[in-house]
């Protein structure tokens, strides 16, 4: 007797799966959407994503992101893409806006990964599957972040899926289409690098099975046409704009140096990121996991979620460069499993097992959703406090050049909503020499280096990022005399 059919629990169409079913999308809106604009940007990385967006709604280029006035192509265009036209939309280039695509991506996710888990392995798989996703913390943090992460993860699971369904014979040559489609829209997103996510898993499937099908899925002449065309379009335009030299640096700084950087993380970071993720589904891989995976083998389905999940984690723990965000496109495909697994050991648990963790599919989603929505924006308050000031203080500011000192975080230009070169030691001294006007933000470690030079302290901004850091303006020239006035 399958779970599904055990008489301690309700069938699939039955008024408590409905409502269950229910409770956990809304839950999930909850998560993603709930105060999604009512902090500031965490990370410099948010602004990465945010400035060149916001300068596409601006200016109207959409072909040449930019940062801080320099082009910034390190990353193709689709999410800024995205992003702008979201501010388009909402009038704004705000925080709500630049985070909206993810928050979408996200829920679109979810769905997908819900109706293709339904499909393949009924529904209280499906359901527990969903669950275990949204309460997902490194899946429920980058829902709700500008970053690349949600959307590449939605495109490379959606482009896996569709090949599948096509493998599974539950359609025709259209699910390959869509499935090579959304891989060029995720190398819109990310670059080369998604082939891992998708590309690869299949042609391990196809070599593991040995069968036409999973052969054409993985080789697809006129899949791989549309996979070019929509994938290197940006490429090419941008290429024949400003020639083929522009990406040498880029390769380098951003591949290579990744991939083969001396300082390495430990091999076994994505191990732990993983099992903290997912706590507490991630108990699951620890109750028979050889026998399971043995057994998983045998079945076809599974054994393409397994190689799209071990591929990407046995190639990224290789690198050199780890961070838990290069992993999140397998997220998903191991909630699925994770899914499947719980519904498994609950064929054989008692009805107390049952009730506790159907409580806990609401329980866990439910506490992440009161966490972001009414938790997270108090708890990181000091790290964005100075921004919304900032920006106020800017509108009545010296109308002088801006700089920054050394180092500048990315949000401020942002906040600041302009270009902000950055001067080192000799630059500095030159423009103090020849007395130009100007203003110069500082972080408090070099307060004291700059006040020897500066004419006045316009301001101070504390907290700043840290606790006990500042964010100190300093005036040069003629911008000591216009804030005195």
């Amino acid at each position: 007797m399958s779970f599904v059919q055990a008489a301690a629990v309700p069938r699939a169409d039955d008024a408590l799966y409905r409502r269950l079913l229910f409770a956990t999308f809304l839950l999930g809106a909850l998560v993603f959407y709930w105060g999604l604009g009512d902090i500031a940007l965490l990370s410099f990385n948010e602004a990465r994503r945010a400035i060149p967006a916001e300068g596409m709604f601006r200016s109207g280029d959409w072909l040449l992101p930019r940062l801080n006035g320099e082009l910034y192509l390190a990353k193709p265009p689709l999410l800024y893409w995205l992003a702008a036209a979201c501010s388009w939309l909402f009038g704004a280039a705000n925080e709500w806006a630049v985070r909206l695509p993810s928050a979408l991506a996200a829920s679109l996710c979810v769905w997908v990964c819900y109706r293709y888990a339904r499909k393949v392995f009924g529904p209280w798989p499906a359901l527990f599957a969903t669950q275990i996703l949204i309460a997902n913390a490194g899946f429920a943090v980058f829902a709700r972040r500008a970053e690349i992460e949600m959307l590449l993860t939605t495109l490379c699971v959606g482009s896996l899926l569709a090949a599948l369904h096509y493998i599974r014979d539950d359609g025709g040559r259209a699910w390959l289409r869509l499935s090579y489609a959304l891989l060029g829209l995720a190398m819109l997103t990310k670059g080369p690098l998604v082939l891992l996510f998708v590309a690869l898993p299949l042609f391990a499937l196809a070599l593991s099975s040995r069968s036409a099908r999973h052969w054409q899925a993985f080789y697809d002449p006129l899949g791989w046409l549309v996979f070019l065309l929509v994938g290197l379009s940006w490429y090419a335009v941008v290429t024949w704009r400003l020639g083929w030299e522009v990406w040498f640096s880029i390769i380098e700084v951003d591949m290579v140096d990744k991939v083969l950087e001396s300082a390495a993380d430990p091999f076994y970071d994505y191990v732990i990121w993983i099992i903290g993720d997912f706590f507490p589904a991630s108990l699951l891989l620890l109750v028979r996991p050889f026998r399971t995976v043995r057994r998983w083998w045998r079945d076809h389905d599974r054994k393409a979620l397994l190689l799209a999940v071990a591929i990407p984690f046995v190639l990224y723990s290789l690198f050199s460069n780890k961070h838990a965000k290069y992993l999140l496109p397998i997220y998903p495909l191991l909630a699925l499993l994770l899914g499947v697994r719980l519904a498994e050991l609950l064929e054989t648990g008692g009805a107390r097992l049952r009730r506790m963790v159907l409580a806990l599919g609401i329980a866990l989603p439910a506490l992440y959703a009161l966490y972001f929505g009414l938790v997270e924006s108090r708890i990181y308050e000091y790290r964005v406090a100075a921004f919304s000031p900032f920006t106020q203080w800017l509108r009545t500011a010296p109308p002088v050049p801006l700089y920054a000192y050394h180092s500048l975080d990315e949000r401020l230009i942002y906040y600041a909503q302009r270009d902000i070169p950055v001067l080192d030691d000799a630059r500095l001294q030159d423009l103090g020499a020849k007395r130009s006007d100007m203003m110069v933000l500082v972080e408090s470690d070099d307060g004291e280096k700059v006040a020897a030079l500066a004419d006045c302290r316009l301001h101070t901004f504390t907290p700043y990022l840290k606790r006990k850091k500042s964010l100190e303006v300093f005036g040069f020239g003629t911008a000591c005399e216009e804030a005195g006035r």
